[in-house]
C-alpha cells in the first residue's frame, strides 16, 4: 500500500513550496498566521530563545558552555546564529538548562502547536500547567480528556450531536437516551 500522493500529501497538510535561500532546492512549508518562516528566520529566533532561557536562569556562557563540553566560543556560536543546533544538543540544552523544548522551540515555531496563534497560546500554556502537576493529577485530568474524546467520538451522529455530547462531557453531566 503506498499511501497518499505527494501531491495529496501536500493538500492535506497545507504545505506551501518556498525558495528558502537557505536550502538549495525548493520546500515545503506551513504558513502561519499568512506567512512562512524561512531557515535562516527560524535559526534567529531558536538563538534568541537559547540566550533568553540562560538569562532566564541567570547562568552565564562561561558557566553553561562547560556542562555542555563545549567552550564559551563554540556555545557562542549558537546564541549567535553561526552554528546550528542538532537535537541531541538541543536535549542536552533543555536537560542542562532545565527548560523544556516549548520555551525553545515554540517561540520559532508556534504553529506546531496549533493552526492559529490563540491555539497556540493556549495549547502551550496548557502544557505548562500539565507539568506542574503530580502523577496522580495528571492521571485524573488523563481520564477526564479520554471520557471527552469517547463522547466527542461516540456520537458521530453529526455535528450538533458532536457539539452536544463533548458539552456535556465537559460539564461532567450524564447524557440522557
Amino acid at each position: 500500500m503506498s499511501g497518499p500522493s505527494l501531491k495529496q500529501w501536500i493538500n492535506e497538510l497545507g504545505l506551501q513550496q518556498v525558495d528558502d535561500p537557505g536550502i538549495d532546492k525548493p520546500v515545503y512549508r506551513k504558513p502561519f498566521d499568512g506567512r512562512i518562516a524561512l531557515s535562516a528566520e527560524l535559526e534567529k529566533l531558536i538563538s534568541i530563545s537559547l540566550r533568553e532561557a540562560r538569562d532566564k536562569r541567570k547562568l552565564p556562557r562561561s558557566k553553561l558552555a562547560p556542562l555542555l563540553g563545549l567552550s564559551e566560543q563554540v556555545y557562542g556560536r549558537y546564541e549567535n546564529k553561526v552554528s546550528r543546533l542538532t537535537v541531541g544538543r538541543l536535549i542536552h540544552l533543555c536537560e542542562v538548562l532545565d527548560a523544556t523544548p516549548e520555551e525553545i522551540i515554540a517561540p520559532a515555531a508556534p504553529h506546531l502547536w496549533g493552526a492559529t496563534e490563540t491555539k497556540a497560546v493556549l495549547l502551550l500554556a496548557t502544557i505548562e500547567k500539565l507539568r506542574t502537576f503530580d502523577e496522580e493529577i495528571l492521571q485524573d485530568v488523563f481520564s477526564l480528556l479520554s471520557r471527552i474524546d469517547e463522547a466527542c467520538s461516540d456520537s458521530g451522529d453529526g455535528a450538533a450531536k458532536s457539539a452536544s455530547s463533548c458539552t456535556t462531557a465537559v460539564n461532567g453531566e450524564q447524557e440522557a437516551d
